[in-house]
């Protein structure tokens, strides 16, 4: 006597019942498809409808094959355990019972519904087991969709592609000390995001955009202010070398000492940029030489606080002079601006 083959699907935690409003077992080919169909209607997402159709298409090859088989599916409880397994004992009892069946290939979409493996073959000889495993998975496809669109976001492009790309010509370019550059930036990028100063930094090329597409005298002063403030910054950092196995006070005074009065020059060229913008609208231009007061004030009084701990020996007397200049520079230039409002 020819032994039959059941092919059997499980969904274990009853997305059928709970989709479909159908309850199983589902025995027979005509009655698979249908409940298939209403699946993948109610959810085009489950994977659970591919499971049946799976199963549907390994009894059509097998029933080609002039096989003996029969197709069913058998469903569970969304309470998945104990009370699902118990369901589906009784339903697979059922369909073996009433198909004849004494040997078994099991479908499934996933691990969990091959938990009651163990049950089935209490009913036959388990042939083989297939699990379904949709190309387009909802994890899969997702994820690709949020690179694609990282990707050729033009913001997210910047980071994503711009950054690498600069990073590899930093390299070819200056070697070993293109990495400098590169966790410069990077640092930078971090301190901008972590102090959220991007509308501040947004602000700033938005103006230097408008002075340079306007062709404003601005724009040359901005950039004569940025350069200056480069060869500030290299001039410090020079200064550092001597100083490099210092404590951290000496190395920071040494970078001051360096830099302050480029620092102040290129503060001071962003200053008149800023004036020739805003003259039109301020026929007031008193507090930018408050501005101008205050940081010349700064720049004294750092380069000479720097010069104290870098020779000590010379005294705090011009350190208390410089604070006292600077001290009646901010003052006098007050009293002017509040003078001219008047």
């Amino acid at each position: 006597m020819t032994k039959k083959i059941l092919v059997l699907c499980v969904d274990r935690d009853d997305d059928i019942g709970r989709k479909t409003r159908k309850k199983g077992p589902f025995i027979g080919r005509e009655k698979n498809l249908e409940v298939a169909i209403s699946l993948a209607l109610a959810d085009p997402q489950d994977s659970d409808s591919n499971a049946i159709f799976e199963a549907i298409k390994t009894y059509d090859e097998l029933k080609k094959e002039k096989k003996n088989v029969e197709v069913a599916t058998v469903t569970g409880n969304p309470d998945v355990g104990v009370k699902s397994d118990e369901l589906l004992t009784e339903q697979i009892k059922k369909v073996v019972k009433k198909t004849g069946s004494d040997r078994i290939i099991l479908v499934s979409d996933g691990a969990e519904d091959e938990y009651i493996i163990p049950l089935i073959q209490n009913y036959g000889e388990l042939l083989s087991v297939k699990r379904v495993v949709v190309k387009q998975s909802e994890k899969l496809e997702g994820m690709y969709y949020m690179i694609h669109d990282f990707i050729n976001d033009p913001k997210m492009a910047k980071i994503f592609l711009g950054v690498p790309a600069l990073s590899l010509l930093l390299y070819a370019i200056f070697g070993d000390a293109g990495w400098r550059f590169v966790l410069g930036g990077v640092g930078l990028y971090l301190l901008i995001k972590g102090f959220q100063l991007e509308g501040f930094v947004a602000s700033i090329f938005e103006e230097l955009k408008t002075a340079f597409t306007s062709r404003r005298m601005s724009f040359f002063f901005y950039m004569v202010a940025i350069l200056i403030g480069l060869i500030g910054l290299k001039s410090g950092y020079d200064s550092m070398l001597p100083f490099s196995s210092a404590d951290l006070i000496e190395v920071t005074s040494a970078f001051i000492h360096g830099s302050i009065g480029l620092l102040f020059l290129s503060s001071l060229s962003l200053l008149m940029g800023r004036v020739i913008v805003n003259y039109p609208k301020e026929r007031d231009i008193t507090k930018y030489l408050t501005f101008a007061a205050l940081g010349f004030g700064l720049s004294i009084v750092g380069f000479e606080a720097s010069n104290v701990v870098l020779n000590p020996e010379i005294g705090l007397l011009r350190l208390f002079a410089a604070i006292t200049f600077g001290v009646l520079l901010v003052a006098l230039t007050l009293t002017f601006e509040r003078f001219a409002k008047r």
